[in-house]
């Protein structure tokens, strides 16, 4: 069996949708309770999705996310389902804020109260997504605490388009406001971060000096987590090179997850950037 599992479905029926993502899943699972599973979805099914795993997987947590569009190694769109199960090789620790009133500082204090109850932070990603966006002078603290745990993070928040809302869920529970994050330590081998910026090259340049990036470091993938930024991906899509995108991703970084908020914003670092690969090995 394998240590996680990917499964999308485009059918136009939420039903339908979320059995042929469980006979997915089923396939490389077994009858194995996930340890964590992350997923995204458009925003008219993210509720019924959200419940439907939750009742599916009782034990599993569940990180979800109503996105732009949704990709992973088996397909990608806008209205859809793409979800990562994980089985085994990883210790996870994951939670929420969801306290209209509460600062961001609280979510940062609970996200670095968190990485102590790992058993190491070796080889440890932190993967967080809020509903709006993230105050970034909180976000350098988080990342300089993180910097003697030999913490990477990745993620970003959602944001939203005129007449568009966003959600995020954990463990079923579905909210407008706050964040969810999850503490992946890799019991397996390394998480390499590779992010990326927008630049006048061109993005066949920018993608293809990310997978030298990925060889030169003799990186052997297993799964990948992929967040995109809003600009970057209606760039792929106005030249229509997200089907090379997908492919790619398939063929250099093993089976894969990702997703394009309605932002194109800062992932945890001091420029803005396009594009953020967590490649696990």
């Amino acid at each position: 069996m394998n240590r996680f599992a990917v499964g999308y479905s485009d059918i136009n029926d939420p039903k339908g949708a979320l059995n042929q993502v469980f006979e997915q899943l089923s396939t490389g699972m077994g009858r194995r309770e996930p340890l964590l599973i992350i997923f995204c979805s458009d925003i008219d099914n993210f509720d019924y999705y959200s419940k439907q795993l939750r009742h599916k997987f009782p034990f599993s947590k569940i990180m979800g996310m109503s996105a732009y569009m949704g990709f992973s190694s088996r397909g990608y769109g806008k209205h859809a389902i793409s979800c990562l199960a994980i089985m085994d090789g990883i210790e996870v620790v994951a939670g929420y804020m969801n306290d209209e009133d509460a600062d961001f500082g609280k979510y940062v204090d609970k996200i670095i109260a968190s990485a102590d109850k790992l058993k190491s932070t070796e080889n440890t990603l932190c993967f967080s997504c809020g509903a709006k966006m993230f105050d970034l002078d909180e976000l350098n603290r988080l990342i300089s605490v993180f910097e003697g745990k030999d913490i990477k993070l990745c993620g970003g928040s959602l944001g939203e388009a005129e007449g568009v809302k966003t959600r995020i869920s954990f463990n079923g529970e579905i909210f407008d406001k706050g964040g969810i994050f999850c503490l992946i330590h890799n019991l397996n081998g390394r998480i390499e971060l590779l992010m990326e910026s927008m630049e006048p090259e061109g993005l066949e340049s920018i993608w293809n000096r990310t997978l030298d990036s990925v060889r030169s470091q003799g990186i052997k993938p297993q799964f990948t987590i992929v967040a995109n930024g809003i600009d970057f991906t209606k760039m792929m899509e106005d030249q229509e090179l997200l089907y090379k995108f997908t492919d790619k991703l398939c063929m250099e970084f093993g089976e894969y997850i990702g997703f394009s908020g309605y932002k194109d914003e800062k992932f945890f670092k001091d420029t803005y950037d396009s594009m953020v690969v967590a490649v696990f090995e």
